[in-house]
């Protein structure tokens, strides 16, 4: 379609207005209606609570939408809210045709025009194509023909349109023919200048994505995922139904994660797998750039696909997948779930495409050391490590690196070393208590002797208790320490220790002489040292967070 302007215009008005002035159109492969009952409803309850109180405007957040040719704007956020407030004068307008003749033409504007072509009622607003008919059934005759028992947005749209005539009845149940017609105006009028929205005109797909950013509105938002599948599917040309075949694919395969905006996550990180590192907002352009035509669309929905179950595999360690992996491998998974380091993600997924088995279980290995060193020394949050990690992961889906040795050699540089990791294992506090769990196990398993020690533990709380020596709450019980110094100790790594289950039972935040003796007796070594001293002072909690540091170093080599 031709564009019609080059900058971005906006402007406010009433949400009614727009409705009335523009031709509105969901493109055909945009998100089906999705507001549910409690979301209309929240609409219809905060208009009649403003039009009762009479509000000299009430906001309805911000639209977006790009110019099309013939003075037709395509909606890329907002179709909740126009479509449900256009169900709504179209009720309005049902109810009223019981009186007043020319109050159902003034609601008329708002919903259809002539079509110049045809010289019938178009609807002003046009829902995407899955939509569209039952859409226009209820804003011209108030019922539908075409919804499908099946299809959850036509029961939607259908149960919209009820919610908005029974509010419409009961606006007008308390007047006399000639009142109910003024109340029904007051709404009116409220809808078309009062109910303001900010509208803005954005000249490109690129600029309508990176809206996405800063708004924040009332509706349920659109995926910002729909934006490059519109794209995706417009480039497809005579191979469509592949191509949406394939994305239907993808979908269903990361709705097993069950995680917000994964679509979205998932593209983002494929995408810097592919091609380095991007921002969010420069998705759209990136896919842009990269898709031309039909061939191109259904590689690249194809890449998307195998790149798709290796992530979901990725999140789920039983998979089958790694049935032919070692099996330190779901170990490394278990791990690495735990942590949730998303820069790591795009570098895991190039991993679990390109490396072979066995390059594939020593780098994942490798990698649960470099996470907990970050984590430790707390470089996970500066941003300065997403970055370098983005190029690695490019790399190895380019083939460049091909080994862990190679990896190992590339990130060095973001990987905290032996000694800045033991400086900063020295002073850290955990607030986590499965990460503590984790630590403390594993430095356990490995001053033991275990080559595996790096592995998931017991995190059984029923078996294996975290015990804070130092309580978190001393409940007077620790005199020697105040406030301040509860809180500056409490959650060091030094103060914690693990527990049999039924041997802390009692302890909670009893005195240290009262803990001693249990924490003696211990079958882990490195709580038993704990009972080994006379007073658990903050210098003993430093002493042995130093000792603890020292063998962290060996639970978590950097080779």
């Amino acid at each position: 379609m031709a564009k019609v302007q080059s900058e971005i215009g906006f402007e406010q008005l009433g949400l009614g207005a727009v409705l009335k002035r523009y031709r509105l159109l969901v493109p055909a492969n945009q998100r089906d209606y999705a507001w549910e009952k409690k979301e209309v409803q929240n609409l219809l309850e905060d208009l009649a609570a403003a039009i009762n109180d009479d509000e000299p405007q009430h906001f309805l957040g911000t639209l977006v939408t790009i110019p099309r040719a013939n003075g037709v704007l395509e909606v890329v956020d907002g179709q909740q809210r126009l479509a449900t407030t256009a169900l709504v004068l179209a009720a309005m307008r049902q109810v009223s045709l019981q009186g007043s003749d020319n109050l159902p033409k003034a609601l008329e504007a708002f919903l259809t025009d002539v079509d110049t072509e045809t010289l019938e009622d178009s609807p002003k607003m046009t829902l995407n194509a899955a939509d569209s008919a039952v859409f226009h059934e209820l804003l011209l005759t108030g019922k539908s023909q075409s919804a499908l028992p099946n299809r959850d947005s036509h029961g939607r749209l259908v149960a919209a349109y009820g919610l908005a005539k029974a509010q419409m009845t009961a606006v007008a149940k308390p007047f006399s023919e000639a009142d109910r017609t003024k109340a029904f105006l007051r709404w009116m009028k409220y809808i078309e200048f009062n109910a303001r929205v900010i509208l803005l005109k954005v000249p490109d797909d690129v600029n309508a994505f990176k809206m996405f950013e800063t708004l924040n509105d009332r509706g349920l938002k659109v995926s910002q995922s729909d934006l490059v599948k519109n794209y995706i599917f417009g480039q497809s040309g005579t191979r469509l139904s592949e191509v949406q075949q394939l994305w239907s694919y993808v979908k269903g395969a990361l709705e097993t994660l069950e995680e917000e905006d994964i679509t979205m996550t998932f593209l983002r990180q494929s995408l810097i797998a592919m091609n380095g590192y991007l921002k969010e907002t420069d998705v759209y352009e990136r896919v842009q750039t990269s898709v031309k035509g039909a061939q191109s669309s259904v590689n690249f929905v194809t890449e998307l696909e195998s790149l798709a179950n290796d992530y979901v595999a990725m999140a789920s360690p039983q998979s089958e997948k790694w049935n032919e992996y070692p099996s330190h491998v779901r170990a490394s998974l278990k791990v690495l779930q735990l942590f949730d380091l998303k820069p790591f993600r795009p570098l895991m997924l190039a991993i679990a495409r390109r490396f072979t088995v066995k390059e594939t279980a020593l780098a994942y290995q490798r990698l649960v050391s470099y996470g907990v060193r970050l984590i430790i020394a707390s470089t996970t949050r500066s941003g300065s490590i997403e970055q370098p990690l983005a190029r690695a992961a490019k790399q190895v889906f380019d083939g460049e690196i091909s080994s862990a040795k190679d990896l190992a050699v590339l990130l060095n540089p973001i990987i905290p070393s032996d000694e800045l990791f033991r400086q900063a294992f020295e002073v850290a506090t955990v607030s986590q208590a499965k990460f503590a769990r984790y630590y403390l196990r594993s430095i356990e398993m490995s001053d033991s002797g275990d080559e595996d020690a790096w592995m998931i533990p017991n995190d059984d709380s029923d078996v294996i208790n975290l015990e804070h020596v130092l309580p978190l709450k001393p409940m007077g019980n620790w005199p020697s320490y105040d406030d301040e110094a509860v809180k500056a100790y409490s959650k060091r790594i030094g103060n914690m220790a693990l527990m049999i289950a039924k041997d802390n039972s009692d302890l909670k935040s009893s005195a240290f002489a009262d803990k001693k003796d249990a924490l003696a007796k211990s079958p882990y070594t490195t709580t038993a040292m704990i009972g080994a001293v006379d007073e658990w002072t903050p210098e003993e909690i430093s002493k042995r967070q130093a000792l603890l540091a020292e063998l962290a170093i060996k639970t978590w080599p950097l080779k």
